[in-house]
């Protein structure tokens, strides 16, 4: 039997040989001969320069780094149809030495053709320790074309606040993002949120941030900057400006797990003297794979440095 097996073995290792050169052959007298599945070696290299975070994922042609929270205060893009990701966020305010403590629980749901839901809890803690519930938020967002197709790849954004002691309002966003010279991840967001009731407090507000990919998967470093005009009903014509800037880092402690840490500082009279942006998440695949592209590196997947 032993016998048996190892001639099988030669004999099969002779066939295949055999065949290898066969194809090599009619590949020099056919230049237009296109190989069999079996005629076909794959090597498993990565193209050149190409980082993990970068590689497209999903229908969209997306790359990897648009499909967590990569920035403290700036969104980006809707994640691809079939995932769930869950995120806490954590946001204490230090201003005119009192402490405040926001915090929100977030489901983002992909849906199919570039839309996404996200459903919120928010809630809080003053500076008397006191926990007080905010209420419940729903927000829905909708890319404009898959990536790379429209510069800076703009997507709408739309939430309604259902809020508990205080007049429900609703936020409109436009969110943008892009990848530029393979390490750079840029993200800004113009914001414009309006209460229904009360004092009508209305706000204006502008995100940026810029990281660097440090260590591809598991490190990204930048800057982070957040404008934000507020008005009240009797005092339109003298507004609140805030203005913060501070360093950022994301972390992928696994592979389907982030922290975002944005510390950003006040630089106007009416800001605060920090706010920390504390945002960690976790995100779960359904309905299979997520496509090939999700394997290893295969090309850029940023419009610009192509």
């Amino acid at each position: 039997m032993r016998r048996f097996v190892h001639k099988l073995f030669v004999f099969t290792n002779i066939i295949l040989f055999l065949n290898s050169r066969t194809s090599e052959a009619q590949t020099q007298a056919d230049p237009e001969h296109v190989p069999t599945a079996a005629e076909i070696s794959v090597t498993g290299e990565a193209v050149p320069g190409t980082l993990w975070q970068e590689t497209p994922v999903g229908p969209y042609g997306q790359p990897q780094w648009t499909t967590g929270r990569m920035f403290g205060t700036s969104r980006v893009y809707v994640i691809p149809p079939g995932r769930v990701e869950f995120v806490q966020f954590w946001t204490p305010e230090f201003k005119d030495g009192e402490t405040e403590h926001n915090f929100r629980e977030e489901i983002e749901i992909g849906l199919p053709g570039r839309f996404q839901l996200d459903l919120y809890q928010n809630w809080g803690i003053d500076e008397d320790s006191d926990a007080f519930y905010k209420g419940t938020s729903v927000e829905l967002r909708y890319a404009l074309a898959n990536w790379g197709k429209i510069p800076l790849n703009p997507t709408l954004y739309a939430e309604w606040y259902f809020n508990n002691d205080a007049a429900d309002a609703y936020e409109l966003k436009l969110l943008l993002g892009e990848t530029f010279a393979h390490r750079w991840d840029f993200a800004s967001n113009f914001t414009f949120e309006a209460e229904t009731g009360g004092e009508r407090e209305t706000e204006i507000a502008g995100s940026a941030a810029l990281t660097y990919a440090v260590i591809d998967r598991t490190l990204n470093i930048g800057v982070e900057t957040l404008l934000e005009h507020k008005t009240v009903k009797d005092s339109r014509g003298d507004p609140e400006i805030e203005f913060l800037i501070g360093p950022t880092i994301n972390v992928h402690p696994t592979r389907n797990s982030f922290i975002t840490v944005s510390p950003l500082f006040g630089a106007t009279d009416d800001s605060p003297t920090a706010e920390v942006f504390v945002v960690a998440g976790f995100n779960f695949q359904f309905g299979g794979s997520g496509g090939s592209s999700e394997e290893g590196p295969r090309a850029p997947a940023s419009m610009f440095g192509r």
